[in-house]
């Protein structure tokens, strides 16, 4: 036997073609499976540093739950421009976030995210002294003004914050965004429960202070030690139009937009349903408290599932279904003419919702980026920020849409047949999300798992995904693996 021939039967022995779970890998003789190391130094100085952000910026957007529909209303305004107010914030969002996720591989997702912790910090204390303005007008005026300019810090750290957290932990990126949700829950159930406490005690502008000076140190630590991305490289992915042409991709936007809308449109519109318990501001906090600290709760063990399963697409579509009828208890619901409403109730079918938005919106942005990896799209920072981009604007355009659906249903037809619409939106989405996904697993076609005979000199090609490698990993890929072989 040649020496040639030894070599290609040495090599051809070295290769194992093996499926776990459905998934192709391929291991050759200096592969091994390794444990995903620890976290280092700095990415754990970094998760704490993000982790604080999270919470203060989820914490200034919220705080004015559960006291601004009731100042404004005595400045003039009425419930439905209250909520165009808490609407106009999320608009903002989703207009610029694609533009960030455009220019963030030009500028780096560091710095971005720095300047718009800045300008986020800065509008929030300046919102504080809106109580001073007397005028309707000019109050209107500048809540909008103002809010905007916050939107747009907001839309620039929670844009780059998403590209940060793929780069810094790209072993670890489901469970960080879970655990980094959980301060989100946390800021989110915060807000409202500090910014109710703290107006009782300092009156409007005492939140707004506290919170926006928070953050503004907070960005000032954050350039000293957030680590920089690992991944910089400006290979030139797929654009927006090409993601936005994907199925799957259009089917996970619309479940991001539906569960944004169900956890927004509580903002204009649970304050003035509770009036009629006769809460104080701070436990009107802690109502808000109910939904975001389960949602909280709860991020990390589903980003967990979504790192760990398979198939996770049955967390969005089970947890639509349950929010639907778990909505029709909050009001309740004209079709159930029989309960009572009752603190009680509001309190168990809150908790409730937090974990079932959980479920939905975790698994969102992962399945997105598994679409797109699928797709043709390159693992590089400018697909990530263009994914980034999408997801921020889509789920801000549900927090436009909620609060001003939810401000003007109110208005008109009160708070009962609001939680029914929101219902009814869960229900329909849900179904259609059902049908696409199961559509879609019958569809999909198994891979050939067989290696070419007779290589005389293998060559991996990892097609429409740009697998990372090295000498102590295993290749693997659900639809992309190609073995192509050269003489």
């Amino acid at each position: 036997m040649s020496t040639m021939d030894k070599n290609v039967n040495s090599l051809t022995r070295k290769i194992e073609n093996t499926e776990d779970n459905g998934k192709i890998g391929i291991k050759c003789s200096t592969c091994s499976n390794t444990k995903k190391s620890k976290f280092t130094c700095k990415q754990k100085v970094s998760l704490a540093i993000l982790a604080a952000a999270d919470f203060m910026s989820f914490c200034s957007m919220s705080i004015m739950s559960p006291f601004y529909p009731a100042v404004a209303m005595k400045k003039g305004m009425s419930e439905t421009m209250s909520g165009f107010v808490f609407g106009y914030y999320a608009l903002v969002v989703f207009l610029s976030s694609p533009v960030f996720g455009k220019i963030l591989p030009k500028i780096g997702a560091k710095y971005i995210f720095i300047y718009g912790l800045f300008v986020s910090g800065i509008s929030s204390i300046i919102f504080g002294l809106l109580d001073k303005v007397d005028s309707y007008v000019s109050f209107v005026v500048l809540s909008f003004f103002i809010r905007g300019l916050e939107a747009l810090g907001s839309s620039a750290y929670s844009t780059a914050g998403y590209v940060l957290i793929i780069n810094i932990f790209p072993d670890n990126a489901g469970a960080v965004r879970g655990l980094l949700e959980t301060f989100v829950g946390l800021g989110m159930s915060a807000g409202p429960a500090v910014g109710g406490v703290l107006y009782t005690v300092g009156g409007f502008g005492l939140p707004f202070y506290v919170v926006g000076i928070a953050t503004v140190l907070i960005a000032c630590l954050n350039i000293f030690l957030l680590e920089k991305p690992q991944k910089t490289d400006l290979e030139k992915s797929g654009s927006l139009m090409n993601l936005l042409k994907l199925p799957s991709v259009l089917i996970t936007c619309l479940i991001t937009i539906i569960t944004s809308m169900t956890n927004s449109y509580l903002d204009p519109t649970l304050e003035p349903h509770l009036r009629k318990f006769n809460l104080s501001p701070s436990q009107v906090g802690l109502m808000f408290l109910l939904l975001a600290a389960t949602y909280g709760i709860f991020s990390p063990l589903v980003g967990w599932l979504t790192d760990k399963l398979k198939n996770y697409t049955w967390l969005m579509t089970s947890s639509l279904l349950c929010s639907s009828v778990t909505l029709l208890f909050l009001g309740p619901s004209p079709l159930f003419v029989w309960l009572d409403d009752s603190i009680w109730l509001n309190i168990v079918v809150l908790l409730a919702l937090g974990v079932f938005i959980a479920m939905s919106l975790m698994p969102t942005y992962q399945y997105i980026l598994d679409s797109s990896m699928k797709n043709g799209f390159k693992e590089c920072l400018g697909t990530h920020s263009v994914i980034a981009g999408l997801w921020s604007s889509v789920y801000s355009l549900g927090e436009v849409v909620g609060p001003v659906l939810g401000g003007a249903l109110m208005e008109h037809f009160g708070f009962p047949t609001v939680s029914t619409v929101f219902a009814a939106l869960n229900f329909i989405v849900g179904i259609i999300a059902l049908v696409y996904f199961k559509l879609g697993k019958y569809r999909s076609k198994p891979i050939e798992s067989t290696p070419p005979k007779g290589i005389d000199n293998v060559v991996f090609c990892i097609e429409r995904n740009n697998v990372k490698t090295s000498a102590d990993s295993t290749i693997s890929h659900e639809n992309s693996i190609d073995i192509c072989s050269r003489l």
